[in-house]
């Protein structure tokens, strides 16, 4: 069962893979067509932020930082505990002692029915409660050193999705020239064939201008596969596809 779902699985993921492969090698056709890539990738702003919302390290650092909250709650809590509040009431013959300023007159004291009440609070603090209050302290400097490191982690995630996105728009201008320098190199290759044909240059500046036309096509494949990494390494940056449904 449990291999049946995992080729499953894989199944998918190489389902989703293939068809992002298919539309960033879309994507790489258009341009050699003479359409801007900008055009066919989501906003910078949205990428960065999906970047933010999909990031597996962000959401590391936010369970981190709920399980801080969670302690902290936690060991206050305890430390609640320490304090108390006590009430009693009491009816029945108290003794009351009257004393009398006159000369010459002793003290006496009567018994008489009464109600009396009482209130307190208790402060009960172990030595093993002080230590407690340290952990509250230490759990809340763990936090703010999760937070920061979000924090952090936020501002380079959203540096690094310009700089792959700075990649894409590079490779994009080397496919662009690329494109147009073989594209003249055709139209002399064309020119020099009839030339050879014609008996008007020998075969050995024919085959050089052939190896040129070559070593062009050669270079223009690799831009247009530089172009394709880059934008997909943009889409797994981002955590979704950044090219456009249009």
């Amino acid at each position: 069962m449990i291999r049946r779902i995992t080729l499953v699985c894989l199944l998918f993921l190489t389902s989703i893979l293939s068809t992002l492969s298919q539309e960033v090698e879309q994507v790489v056709s258009k341009v050699v067509e003479g359409s801007h890539v900008s055009d066919m990738l989501i906003p910078l702003s949205d990428m960065q932020l999906l970047a933010v919302q999909n990031s597996p390290l962000l959401k590391f650092y936010n369970a981190d930082i709920i399980i801080s909250e969670l302690k902290i709650k936690a060991e206050k809590r305890n430390w609640m505990t320490t304090l108390g509040f006590e009430a009693s009431a009491k009816y029945g013959l108290f003794d009351n002692l009257l004393i009398t300023e006159d000369l010459n007159t002793e003290s006496t004291t009567s018994s008489t029915e009464q109600t009396r009440y009482s209130v307190g609070l208790t402060l009960k603090i172990p030595l093993n409660t002080v230590a407690d209050r340290t952990n509250v302290k230490q759990a809340k400097a763990e936090l703010e050193k999760f937070r920061y490191q979000k924090e952090n982690s936020i501002k380079e995630l959203r540096q690094l999705v310009i700089v792959q996105y700075n990649n894409v728009l590079k490779s994009y201008t080397s496919v662009e020239v690329r494109n147009k320098s073989l594209g003249v190199l055709k139209m002399h290759l064309s020119s020099v064939e009839k030339d050879f044909v014609n008996g008007k240059i020998n075969i050995a500046e024919y085959s050089r201008v052939n190896d040129i036309k070559m070593n062009a096509e050669l270079e223009f494949e690799k831009v247009k596969i530089e172009l394709l990494t880059a934008i997909q390494i943009l889409s797994e940056i981002v955590g979704k596809p950044v090219i456009t449904k249009n």
